[in-house]
């Protein structure tokens, strides 16, 4: 079987037959490497693959092993409990995301899964100086988290929050020098960061069954993604070839992805790569990614270092309308109200 899919203006036909990555595909790279070393294959995962998995990252196992546990308990409640949060009474999208009510890709039937959603708080931060910084202008993306009433469900989403926001700060300055730019370069446009995560659960489905997935061919939207996949393989990556690539888990590692913000920036220099979940294991699935952009009063524009003869394949925009406009396409209700205001 084959479909249409769509990343940014591109069109690609591919089949739904996916194989196991090797690891020269998509690299495994230790980040307590030599620097040098350790930028060059950056470098290579970046502007080749567009997909890398990490290791030695430092975050400890058992604040991976809480979120997971609270992941569990959460999506076992009823559909009553948890849409006393429901995302629709959220202006910016946060809270509980039933199943069915994403498409990501408009050629297939909607996402299944069902998810939580929440975003930046300086209470979360453990950067020190952040309650110091400026509040963000207004835009579509500002405003408060909503959170369930469940025991430890916070304090644990808390803690892990605030080691991959760490982790997320660490790798930006290495991208930063892979792009040959001061290490701090970035600092100023991630004081208080889009960053947002989520909680998803997957239910098994039929191998034969391909007109829905798990979540769709899509290109995620903010700079990176650091991704927390649990032990049941679903994700797949499309390569140059029109091949699905299945990136299965790798114990003590996440992976990570280029995003669009990240690709806008650098004129595609770091590529924002097509994938997908397609969870025919006949097990339930957990993740959690973790999306890591710019303030969102930032204005996203081309590095100069970046321009291709002076010309750059993107105007600028800023962070927060970006983001905004991105996430509510994929949501029907939200898609109705942009389109009505374009």
């Amino acid at each position: 079987m084959e479909f249409t899919s769509f990343a940014g203006n591109k069109r690609t036909v591919t089949s739904d037959v996916a194989r196991r990555a090797d690891f020269n595909e998509i690299p495994l790279i230790s980040l307590e490497a030599p620097k040098e070393v350790l930028l060059e294959q950056l470098r290579d995962a970046c502007t080749r693959v567009g997909f890398l998995y990490i290791q030695d990252h430092g975050v400890p196992q058992e604040k991976i092993d809480a979120v997971f546990n609270v992941a569990k308990n959460f999506f076992a409640q009823d559909g009553t409990t948890k849409n006393q949060i429901n995302y629709k009474k959220s202006s910016i999208l946060r809270g509980y995301e039933p199943p069915a009510e994403v498409r990501t890709d408009e050629t297939r039937k909607p996402d299944l899964n069902e998810a939580f959603n929440w975003g930046y708080e300086k209470s979360l931060d453990p950067l020190p100086k952040a309650k110091e910084q400026p509040e963000w202008k207004a835009n579509p993306m500002s405003g408060p988290n909503v959170w369930p009433e469940f025991p430890g469900f916070k304090e644990a989403i808390a803690d892990y929050y605030g080691e991959i926001l760490s982790l997320a700060r660490r790798l930006i300055k290495l991208f930063a020098c892979v792009l040959q730019l001061p290490e701090d370069f970035f600092d100023q446009f991630v004081s208080t960061p889009g960053a947002m995560g989520r909680l998803l659960h997957y239910p098994p489905q039929a191998a034969n069954d391909a007109e829905a997935l798990g979540i769709g061919a899509h290109t995620d939207i903010e700079c990176f993604t650091i991704l927390c996949q649990g032990n049941v393989p679903a994700l797949q990556i499309l390569n140059a070839n029109g091949e699905w690539i299945q990136a299965p888990p790798v114990p003590g590692t996440f992976v990570v992805n280029i995003g669009d913000m990240l690709a806008r920036w650098t004129n595609d220099r770091f590529i924002s790569t097509v994938h997908r979940v397609w969870n025919v294991t006949g097990q339930e699935r957990y993740s959690i990614p973790f999306f890591f952009g710019a303030n969102y009063d930032s204005v996203i524009t081309t590095l100069d270092s970046c321009l291709t003869e002076g010309q750059t394949k993107y105007e600028p925009v800023l962070a927060g309308d970006y983001v905004y406009r991105r996430l509510a396409a994929s949501r029907m209700e939200k898609k109705q109200e942009i389109q009505g205001k374009a």
